[in-house]
């Protein structure tokens, strides 16, 4: 038990992979249940829950796990200390699981999410209390992403009224500036940080090319989008733009120069994600001017699955190997359970489009619960462990 509470991605990333599998399990099962003409028992909309597990469910725990590690590292300070994380990680966790159980018992919707906010909010404040001890002159990665925490917990908010009141519009708000106020800009902060440096490590003859600017846009765009659709308008002026500007920084982070460094490949093939789901977006928005509807879910999963999905098993392999001092050397199963996640992204987009929808729908949510359910077995058990080098942490 002490070796999990030892450093904040341990206990981040195991409590995160539980939650990640107790989630994709349970919605595999409505995906099947589906298939075959009915639907599993449930206290809340599945839909409903669907969509809040997706965005906060298990990803703000490893998003804390890796911020409270890595982070500290950019700013010069010292990372937060563990009486102060591990209550937040446990009660985030608790909250996830009561969202998971609310299945059979309504009333612990509420609970849930009212410990989520609670936690988050203890969470963002330790972040900031980092970010205001630091005398760093590069601060801005840190403070972006402490704002897109403060994003998150407004999102949690609206997601407790839609809990108490059984407001609609509450729900489709918190989707909104969750995806585009919070889980994006992290997104993109921690890719405009990382991917450059890494690639300036890897790849030869490549120096790092993240300038502010750059970040900036991505960030606004999108919030841009995001505001966009909160107010019932047409977002294809701004989709277009992000497209090319995505595309563009897939091209001068050297892409396919990545492709030879599989670890750096799984980072750069998750962030051209990113690129695909703008295009997407542009091409319903374009749809939709014509007064047509095209591609349903297609965008929303292609950024989601795609971007989010893939990117978080990129990054917690590395830093799952880097802080457990085993070398960083990707085994064929990790790349292969990669590889799946990107077929079930492309089987959830496709499934938008093609006749063979629940079948689509059926490998897609399997897959993604086998690809993490194989992960988990291979890398929880390291959460566990002391590090194979003798060091802390």
């Amino acid at each position: 038990m002490k070796t999990i509470l030892s450093a904040p991605h341990r206990i981040g990333f195991f409590c995160g992979t539980l939650l990640l599998i107790a989630s994709l399990a349970w919605w595999a099962s409505e995906m099947l249940f589906r298939a075959g003409g009915s639907t599993m028992p449930s206290s809340v909309a599945p839909m409903f829950l669907h969509g809040y597990l997706m965005l906060y469910g298990f990803f703000p725990l490893f998003m804390l796990g890796f911020i409270y590690t890595a982070g500290p590292k950019w700013l010069g300070v010292a990372s937060p200390s563990a009486k102060l994380y591990v209550p937040i990680f446990i009660a985030y966790a608790l909250g996830s699981a009561l969202l998971i159980a609310a299945l059979f018992w309504q009333p612990l919707l509420s609970l849930g999410i009212a410990l989520h906010w609670i936690s988050w909010g203890a969470a963002s404040l330790v972040w900031l209390g980092r970010v205001r001890a630091s005398s760093a002159p590069d601060r801005g990665h840190a403070n972006r992403i402490a704002l897109a925490f403060a994003m998150g917990w407004i999102g949690q908010a609206l997601a407790l009224y839609w809990a108490v009141f059984g407001a609609t519009t509450s729900w489709l708000s918190m989707v909104e500036i969750g995806l585009w106020g919070f889980l994006l800009p992290v997104y993109l902060t921690v890719s405009h940080r990382m991917l450059p440096f890494f690639s300036a490590n890897a790849i030869p003859n490549y120096s790092a090319w993240r300038p502010l600017w750059l970040l900036n846009a991505m960030i606004a765009l999108s919030w841009g989008h995001g505001a966009l659709k909160l107010a019932h308008f047409n977002s294809l002026p701004v989709d277009a733009i992000f497209a090319g500007l995505l595309l563009y920084t897939s091209y001068r982070w050297r892409l396919f120069a990545s492709l030879q460094n599989r670890l750096l490949a799984m980072l750069h093939l998750a962030f051209a994600w990113a690129a695909v789901a703008m295009l997407l977006y542009t091409l319903q928005d374009a749809a939709m001017l014509a007064d047509s509807t095209i591609l349903g879910f297609a965008p929303l999963h292609a950024i989601s699955i795609g971007f989010f999905g893939t990117m978080l098993l990129g990054f917690a392999t590395r830093v799952s190997l880097g802080h457990a001092g085993l070398p960083l050397i990707l085994s064929r199963l990790a790349w292969a359970l990669y590889c799946l996640l990107h077929g079930v992204a492309i089987a959830r987009v496709l499934a938008e489009v093609l006749p063979w929808q629940n079948t689509l729908l059926c490998a897609a949510a399997l897959g993604a619960l086998l690809a993490f359910l194989l992960w988990g077995s291979r890398f929880m058990p390291v959460y566990l462990k002391p590090r194979a080098d003798g060091k802390a942490g």
